[in-house]
């Protein structure tokens, strides 16, 4: 093994040495892009939450009234009174759609609406909420 033996190694060892010095994760750019992009996730979806704390207060005061009550007054009697304890305000009891059947009995309540989550500035979300209570 002469000269040329011992030029493998010392290229191999050079070659070792060069990888170890090689920078590795994330530059600084493709953090700051990582970044944007969680945050253009995160921030819409955190700001959607109290609409969609309204909306399932809604849909449980629906299903409330729609329990206890057996005709259509009472319905939106029922639903008035859990709407004011949970301040619902996106829905009214003049909103909802009762069903009843031929002898006077509830079939179902329905509701629908829709809600504007503001974003960034001018930009914001629209978001279509319905439900039905059989």
């Amino acid at each position: 093994m002469g000269q040329s033996g011992q030029k493998v190694r010392v290229v191999r060892a050079q070659a070792r040495l060069a990888g170890r010095n090689r920078p590795r994760g994330f530059s600084l750019g493709s953090l700051l892009v990582v970044i944007l992009v969680v945050g253009g996730v995160v921030i819409p979806a955190v700001r959607a939450i109290p609409s969609l704390v309204e909306y399932f207060s809604i849909k449980r005061a629906v299903g409330y009234a729609k329990q206890q009550a057996s005709n259509k007054r009472e319905v939106a009697d029922y639903f008035n009174k859990q709407a004011q304890i949970d301040r619902i305000t996106a829905v009214r009891s003049d909103d909802l759609d009762i069903q009843e059947d031929d002898n006077g009995t509830i079939r179902s309540v329905g509701f629908s609406y829709r809600n504007e989550v503001p974003l960034y500035g001018p930009l914001s979300l629209l978001i279509t909420y319905s439900g039905t209570q059989y």
